[in-house]
């Protein structure tokens, strides 16, 4: 009797400190929230504003915000870097994206680490931003080392002020093309002013040789 009451009584307090030390056992602080609450960082916006339209899901992990996107692969570049097609909710291509990835970062693809220079075009892979970074990481709650650049776009040249240079040269000819009547306007009036003179003189020298002879 005594040895099964302190049977019990292990089995009770076995139970008792699986109990707590589950309990105090710490978990991943992991939450999910809204696309909508990602605060984007400006250039991301500004260079791919169809980035809000490409978030699947926001993770929060350690009270940081992470927007997650589907990307098929598209090709390994000679400079290492990476071209990815960001899709929507729909699979629809919103846009690409180039990546410089590290020499020493991996991808999980079905659970294994894999070389970005061993994907294959289609692949579809995971990419994560951290809310208000102009970054992309493999997994939410990558560190700043861990994190892929972004290869930025180019910026196009201005190319605005030499049409407008070459369209205002026509009004300039036209201009005097309109002042050259204005100035030749005059001109026939001093020749017919000339030629009545002339006639008058005309006319009075043969007036005076017919009136000679009467004299």
């Amino acid at each position: 009797m005594t040895s099964a009451v302190l049977l019990m009584s292990i089995a009770w307090s076995g139970d008792s400190i699986a109990q707590q030390t589950s309990s105090t056992m710490p978990t991943p602080d992991t939450d999910r929230a809204s696309c909508t609450e990602i605060d984007w960082h400006r250039d991301l916006v500004r260079e791919y504003p169809w980035v809000g339209d490409a978030c699947q899901e926001a993770i929060i992990v350690n009270g940081q915000k992470w927007a997650r996107f589907e990307a098929e692969f598209q090709q390994f570049n000679r400079d290492g870097t990476i071209t990815s097609n960001f899709r929507d909710a729909r699979g629809r291509s919103l846009g690409s994206v180039k990546l410089q990835p590290g020499s020493d970062q991996r991808v999980l693809l079905d659970g294994r680490a894999t070389r970005f220079s061993d994907l294959r075009r289609g692949q579809v892979l995971n990419f994560y931003a951290p809310e208000g970074l102009y970054a992309f990481a493999m997994e939410p709650g990558a560190t700043p080392a861990e994190q892929v650049q972004i290869v930025r776009q180019p910026t196009a040249p201005a190319r605005e002020e030499a049409p407008r240079q070459l369209a205002q040269a026509p009004a300039a000819t036209t201009s005097r093309q309109r002042a050259l009547p204005a100035t030749a306007g005059p001109l026939p009036l001093f020749a017919l002013g000339g030629l009545l003179s002339l006639l008058g003189g005309i006319g009075l020298t043969t007036r005076r040789r017919f009136q000679t002879p009467n004299a």
